[in-house]
């Protein structure tokens, strides 16, 4: 997931008012998929703030993890605290968002 692309993003987009990024690292072993790939489905959150530096983002918003969510499926293991780490690693442009909460720009 974590690819060079970002760069040309960058070059013809940038800055950027948000971004929301997956920061899971997710990796998953369902039944349905086999065999398993070791690789994550998605950006840990050290890559997900890599990409929103690259790509000069003013909020930087992780998603795709859910702590309280009861339901997931066997063999989805995401990293331990996605949500805290991603703070620490993009430091003041994270903006993390509650369930339904609206990101606004004009703040």
């Amino acid at each position: 997931m974590f690819h060079g692309y970002w760069w040309l993003i960058s070059r013809r987009f940038s800055p950027l008012d948000a971004v929301f990024l997956p920061a899971n690292g997710a990796v998953v072993d369902a039944p349905h998929p086999q065999p398993p790939s070791p690789l994550p489905a998605a950006m840990d959150p050290r890559q997900a703030a890599a990409a929103a530096e690259i790509l000069d983002a003013r909020y930087a918003v992780p998603m795709h993890y859910e702590a309280e969510q009861p339901d997931k499926i066997a063999g989805y293991v995401e990293v331990s605290d996605p949500e805290n780490e991603f703070r620490t690693h993009a430091g003041p442009r994270a903006h993390v968002l509650a369930v339904g909460e609206w990101l606004d720009l004009a703040t």
